[in-house]
């Protein structure tokens, strides 16, 4: 049996919530990372090898699947140098490894 509009929107928003949560938690410890071992963005582009090896880690610590994508982009109608993302197309996963249980 589905689910009921209302169940699915509670989970969206615990999710929504569950996300802000860990981006707010984590983000600038994740940037302190990054800059001490000069992967951020003032250094350059930060490899994809690099996020597939941070997705691989958490996909086993949490036991999820971590999808990367990447934003498809537009150019805004008058507005120079301006873009909006249009869509996203999946350029890694990563599935945990470790502490799988068979089904």
């Amino acid at each position: 049996m589905g689910r009921s509009k209302n169940e699915v929107r509670e989970l969206s928003t615990l999710i929504k919530e569950t996300g802000d949560q860990i981006f707010e938690g984590h983000y600038s410890k994740f940037c302190d990372l990054l800059n001490s071992v000069e992967l951020s963005e003032q250094y350059g582009p930060v490899p994809l090898e690099v996020w597939t090896g941070i997705a691989q880690a958490l996909a086993d610590a949490s036991g999820y699947r971590i999808v990367l994508q990447a934003g498809i982009t537009e150019p805004v109608n008058d507005a120079p140098n301006t873009y909006r993302i249009a869509g996203y197309c999946e350029i890694a996963r990563a599935d945990p490894t470790l502490f799988v249980k068979r089904a």
